[in-house]
């Protein structure tokens, strides 16, 4: 039996997010599959398998959370670990499905409910989750997040999912090139990193990106909204979230026709995205590959 999970992608408002900007992530095909390869009487097991602390205990919550559910999945991710593409999120679907699965055969899946253990096991991975990435994965959904004091004008179709999270339509497709720099950093070190070097401002500026963005979406037009990703790249940067990396990649992606690019995640390392026409998506790709980075998603 065959499963997948997207990924998320964030493509405004890291950081920020903490401190009631809004955030808005966009879902990113492909990013997890497995197959359940045996069903089993002495609990859940992954093929390979995961020593982390974080993954034991969320298999030993899903045993709970769905109970008769024994079984070994085997998975394969396309995306790395702790690129900020949300692969805790994207596992922990994979494996809501299987226990469900596994516990009833018979019956169709029940979307909300695998939801709700989904998000029940991203707590293993992330303490206290804002939702917004498995609302992504779970959904394969647009998701906007923003906080109860932050009243986001949002002229397209959407509809509240959750405390702070919208599931929302977008107007126009948005084509997309994601790159792996080739490192990482702990999500918790980034947002302390941050915090310290951010100025008092750095939650109203990517407000204010977000609106403009928001406007550009509204008007189809991407040459303008890649330049708002631009913006929110640089200002992502002085606040010592960007590294070397993912600036080149930032600049080779715009020297081959982008429209704009930027970090996506807590960065640190991580991902890049690049906002391209359909047409100019092989260009930018192959300029990350020639300099040696790695192209996840065209």
């Amino acid at each position: 039996m065959r499963l997948e999970a997207f990924g998320k992608i964030i493509l405004l408002g890291e950081h920020a997010v903490l401190d009631g900007a809004p955030a808005l992530a966009v879902p990113l095909p492909g990013a997890m599959r497995g197959r359940i390869s045996a069903v089993r009487t002495d609990g859940i097991h992954l093929n390979p398998p995961i020593g982390d602390a974080r993954v034991v205990a969320a298999l030993e919550l899903l045993g709970r959370l769905i109970p008769d559910s024994g079984f070994t999945l085997d998975w394969e991710a396309s995306v790395p670990t702790g690129a900020g593409l949300g692969a805790s999120a994207s596992l922990s679907f994979l494996l809501a499905q299987a226990a469900w699965r596994v516990a009833h055969p018979e019956a169709m899946p029940d979307p909300a409910h695998l939801a709700a253990v989904t998000h029940q096991l991203e707590h293993c991975f992330h303490g206290t989750p804002s939702g917004i990435d498995d609302a992504v994965v779970c959904l394969q959904s647009a998701v906007l997040l923003q906080r109860p004091e932050v009243s986001v004008r949002w002229p397209f179709p959407h509809a509240v999912h959750a405390a702070h999270l919208w599931l929302v339509s977008l107007p126009v497709e948005l084509p997309l090139v994601v790159g792996y720099s080739g490192s990482s950093a702990s999500t918790q070190e980034m947002i302390t990193r941050v915090k310290a070097c951010a100025g008092p401002d750095f939650a109203d500026t990517s407000g204010r990106l977000f609106d403009e963005a928001v406007r550009q979406l509204a008007c189809r037009d991407l040459d303008a909204l890649g330049q708002v990703l631009c913006h929110a790249h640089e200002h992502l940067a002085a606040a010592g979230a960007s590294t070397p990396a993912l600036d080149r990649m930032v600049q080779l992606a715009l020297a081959a026709g982008a429209s704009g690019a930027k970090l996506t995640g807590s960065g640190g390392g991580g991902c890049a995205i690049a906002l391209c026409h359909e047409d100019e998506k092989a260009t930018v790709a192959q300029a990350w590959r020639h300099a040696g980075f790695q192209v996840l998603a065209t």
